[in-house]
């Protein structure tokens, strides 16, 4: 079976084994993300991988048990490259920044990324949605980037515990519809520049939180 070759720990070509280990598993992330995020779910088999990454299928299983543990590293990675560039421009935006700066310094790190390499895009925000292990993925990824948001809700209101469900409610909205905006963005459904679109969604968020907070308080 190829879940049990054996690859040799001795050096090869001056490369130690794990080194060797190391650059196939970047080189089938990259033929999973590239097969993805062109050619769609469908088109993204375990055989298609491999021939893609130029390896041997059974080099596949010293890094993953199946195919859907690889498509799900894959959309896993994505979204913590998200997450990161979004805590960047947050940082980026400094610390006394109000919430729409914040917001918007986020928002345009994240379509940075997205610009620079469209497949992740399309693998996290259309792909995902076609895969019943993707699906489970994207779920898990809105419930954390739901939780980033309120957090941040967190640090510009003074927002009672008891409001827990309201800010979960708004926070939901503002994440699933940022996504539902991007889908349509990038189908033509509307034209306008990234930085009009991160201020769209800046716009958009404080207006949300601010009257989510508002409600919030007790009268």
């Amino acid at each position: 079976m190829c879940q049990d070759c054996r690859v040799s720990p001795r050096p090869y070509g001056g490369v130690t084994a794990d080194r060797r280990r190391a650059g196939r598993r970047a080189a089938l992330l990259e033929a999973a993300l590239d097969l993805l995020g062109t050619e769609g779910v469908q088109g993204t088999s375990l055989r298609a991988v491999c021939a893609r990454a130029g390896l041997n299928p059974r080099y596949f299983y010293e890094s993953y048990a199946d195919l859907d543990a690889l498509l799900a590293d894959v959309h896993d990675r994505i979204v913590t490259e998200v997450a990161d560039a979004a805590a960047q421009g947050v940082a980026a935006a400094g610390p006394d920044a109000d919430l729409r700066t914040t917001v918007r310094s986020a928002a345009m790190a994240a379509l940075d990324l997205g610009r620079a390499d469209p497949r992740k895009v399309r693998v996290v925000l259309i792909e995902a949605a076609a895969s019943p292990v993707l699906r489970a993925r994207r779920q898990a990824a809105r419930r954390r980037y739901t939780r980033l948001v309120i957090d941040y809700a967190r640090q510009f209101y003074d927002i009672p515990p008891a409001a827990g469900a309201r800010m979960h409610f708004a926070a939901t909205m503002l994440v699933a519809g940022w996504g539902e905006n991007l889908i349509a963005w990038l189908d033509g459904e509307f034209d306008t520049t990234p930085s009009a679109l991160a201020d769209m969604f800046a716009d958009a968020a404080e207006a949300l939180a601010t009257h989510a907070a508002d409600r919030a308080r007790p009268t």
